[in-house]
């Protein structure tokens, strides 16, 4: 593929094939070239079911300027594959135009699962790649209230959210009263627990604290993993630190082999880090 040669005798073969399966492979294959020769075949499968969602995310990689018209018209064709339109979604994402927030940010709340999947995913990449500064708080706003809606796609929304400072205030009204275990889990897995000197992370502590003894699993998972990033980074635990080694301690007994394995990690670190 690093030959010029057989990348040009790819994309010949991409113009006159007629069958998706291999189209799809072929796109596949010519996707991570970028290459603008792709773009003519690419929008001629974009309605094909098969080889459509392919067809999408190679245009994702060719110049945001020829591919930003057939990306837009992808994502609002509900006569086209939900697969089509998701990765249409996450390809929009991917190029980052300055348009892009606002385009994914329509189709958020979509009632089709797998195009929110796609949306999702290309908020995820902005997100990643950084969102211009009136960005920042639009998408937090909404991903967070997304999180707390989507029961579909909370694991998806949480990654999305991943890096948004922005978004901290409402998380933290998450993990104190979210409608679900899975949204309080994941609430606390984007809570900033890493800074000792900031006010708000002590307070993120304390939610760890008295999540230990949470029904749901993923929740007790995440507190301890929340107060293993905040000893990893050098803050103490609070004065009542006995009890939260006694839950601790508990927690090494628990039914689940990944909560037993973090609880005893975490005590293995406050014994052999500074008092």
């Amino acid at each position: 593929m690093e030959r010029q040669q057989v990348q040009d005798e790819l994309a010949a073969a991409l113009r006159t094939e007629e069958h998706p399966e291999v189209a799809a492979g072929l796109l596949r294959g010519l996707r991570g070239l970028g290459d603008d020769r792709v773009a003519d075949a690419a929008v001629r499968w974009l309605r094909d079911p098969v080889a459509g969602p392919s067809a999408a995310r190679a245009l994702g990689a060719v110049d945001p300027g020829t591919a930003a018209p057939h990306l837009r018209a992808a994502l609002t064709d509900k006569t086209l594959s939900p697969h089509t339109r998701a990765a249409a979604a996450a390809a929009v994402g991917a190029a980052g135009r300055w348009d892009a927030v606002w385009l994914l940010l329509s189709l958020l709340d979509d009632p089709d699962d797998v195009l929110r999947s796609g949306v999702l995913d290309g908020l995820e990449t902005l997100v990643d790649n950084g969102l211009r500064p009136w960005e920042r708080h639009p998408v937090a706003w909404a991903l967070t209230d997304h999180l707390a809606t989507d029961d579909r796609h909370t694991w998806r929304t949480r990654n999305a959210l991943d890096g948004l400072t922005q978004a901290l205030p409402d998380l933290r009204r998450l993990a104190d009263n979210a409608p679900s275990g899975e949204v309080l889990a994941a609430a606390l897995s984007l809570l900033d627990a890493d800074d000792p000197t900031d006010e708000h992370a002590r307070h993120d502590v304390r939610r760890f604290l008295c999540r230990l003894d949470d029904p749901h699993e993923p929740v007790r998972y995440e507190a301890i993993l929340g107060l293993e990033r905040w000893t990893e980074a050098g803050g103490p635990l609070p004065p009542d630190g006995e009890t939260a080694r006694g839950r601790l301690e508990a927690l090494t007994e628990d039914a689940s082999p990944r909560l037993r394995q973090a609880a005893t990690r975490l005590l293995g670190a406050l014994d052999t880090g500074p008092p």
